[in-house]
């Protein structure tokens, strides 16, 4: 779930403990001494009708992704959102870290509009992840 304001743009998720993070749209830099962190430092600007986030400042102990893909502390992520129409949202992630990976590459997701879902509470026993979710 994804929630605007002028200065900032929470991202909700229900993948895991760490829930949430912030997008700043104030226009303000990266800190010069960045605490690397789960999901990184984000700030965004919007380029036309495209909001391009650039994340640094990623700990080495998180996974780009659910599939374990991995990463050093040199990752840089550049995500461009876009809304092609009303019900649908692209997110394109290109994928720099010279610490990992041998050139940038890039993915592309698509989303749509599911207006009456609400954000699941992580918990392992409420797990709805197939993949994640352990037989008992």
């Amino acid at each position: 779930m994804l929630i605007q304001t002028p200065t900032y743009l929470v991202v909700l998720m229900e993948t895991s403990p760490q829930s949430h993070r912030l997008v700043f749209l104030d226009g303000r830099a990266y800190p010069r001494e960045l605490d690397p962190t789960w999901y990184g430092h984000a700030v965004g600007q919007w380029e036309g009708e495209t909001l391009v986030v650039d994340r640094i400042g990623f700990n080495e102990g998180s996974w780009y992704d659910a599939s374990g893909i991995p990463h050093s502390n040199l990752l840089h992520l550049t995500e461009r959102y876009r809304r092609p129409d009303l019900g649908h949202l692209e997110i394109e992630t290109t994928i720099e870290d010279p610490g990992a990976y041998a050139r940038p590459w890039t993915r592309k997701a698509y989303f749509e509009l599911k207006p009456n879902q609400e954000v699941e509470e992580y918990v392992c026993e409420n797990n709805l992840d197939p993949l994640i979710s352990v037989e008992k």
